[in-house]
């Protein structure tokens, strides 16, 4: 049956989604620089390609399916004052393990402190997993994508000018391993319905 003969059946809003970002909250832990889901202005989904190898024979080309690739995810989130986007992702990127030039040079100087770098272990820490929640017109759950070991890999705060007093963002891209999707009560209650 089409979904525009019954009333349990809608297409899925590209408006209707809440973007987690668990762990980007200041170095300090203080609350009030945490990142919140309403700050979410876009954010694209996962998807993935397949790389093909071919094999020739008798004249015939053949393809076979071979490794899987999760492309890189992006968004866009608002740059408030408070949360302080600027703060939350700066932060985000020394527990990622980044040292300043003048911070790396205090290192040297104090053997009880680590010459870190950027490494992965801390910048998945430092986002945590990345869950992208798709909703129905009610508010319920219609599935959810979570981005396994993501970790920020561009983070763009903005341009000023004179000329523009819009809203500023802060345009993120993300790298992950993989990603899970999972229907959400609502898919599944509609179903059984339906069924």
């Amino acid at each position: 049956m089409p979904f525009w003969t019954s009333a349990l059946s809608e297409p899925r809003r590209g408006h209707r989604f809440l973007l987690s970002l668990p762990n980007l909250v200041s170095a300090d832990g203080n609350q009030a620089f945490r990142y919140e889901q309403y700050l979410a202005k876009t954010v694209t989904k996962p998807s993935y390609n397949i790389t093909s190898t071919e094999h020739k024979f008798l004249g015939n080309t053949y393809y076979y399916p071979g490794t899987v690739t999760w492309t890189e995810v992006s968004a866009t989130i608002v740059n408030a004052i408070n949360p302080d986007g600027n703060k939350i992702l700066y932060d985000a990127l020394t527990k990622s393990g980044y040292l300043k030039p003048d911070v790396q040079e205090d290192v040297f100087l104090n053997p009880a402190v680590a010459p870190g770098t950027v490494n992965k272990q801390g910048a998945v820490d430092a986002l945590g997993n990345v869950i992208i929640q798709e909703l129905n017109g009610q508010g319920g759950l219609i599935g959810t994508w979570t981005l396994n070991n993501a970790f920020i890999t561009d983070s763009k705060f903005g341009d000023l000018s004179y000329e523009d007093d819009g809203i500023l963002n802060i345009d993120l891209t993300f790298r992950y391993d993989w990603a899970e999707y999972e229907s959400g009560p609502k898919v599944a209650a509609v179903t059984a319905l339906n069924g």
